[in-house]
């Protein structure tokens, strides 16, 4: 079975806008803009998954988007769940080291 082609971007659009600071200082967060990973990134992901798999995540996809991890903790469930789904899709080990999308046969 061929790999899904996964989207270089992903807009995830806030369910609920969430605003830091107050009055002149206050920034209003109302999406994730999300792309493919890279290789520092994921490192930084997979250590810090090996202590606390929440806390990598959270790292990730502040990292990421650019917003800052305060923002990412009021983040709802659902907006969490796709963003993380999205990202981990390309850390996923479809294809083996030699690039193949389908196992050899008798695997």
């Amino acid at each position: 079975m061929a790999k899904k082609e996964l989207q270089d971007e992903l807009v995830v659009t806030l369910r609920k806008p969430i605003t830091l600071g107050a009055g002149a200082d206050a920034e209003t967060y109302t999406a994730l803009n999300l792309c493919e990973p890279d290789v520092e990134a994921i490192l930084e992901f997979n250590r810090r998954a090996a202590k606390d798999p929440g806390d990598a995540m959270r790292y990730l996809i502040a990292k990421i988007s650019g917003v800052p991890l305060a923002v990412i903790n009021k983040v709802k469930a659902r907006d969490f769940t796709k963003s993380a789904a999205y990202l981990t899709a390309f850390m996923g080990d479809e294809d083996d080291a030699q690039g193949d999308e389908e196992p050899p046969e008798g695997k």
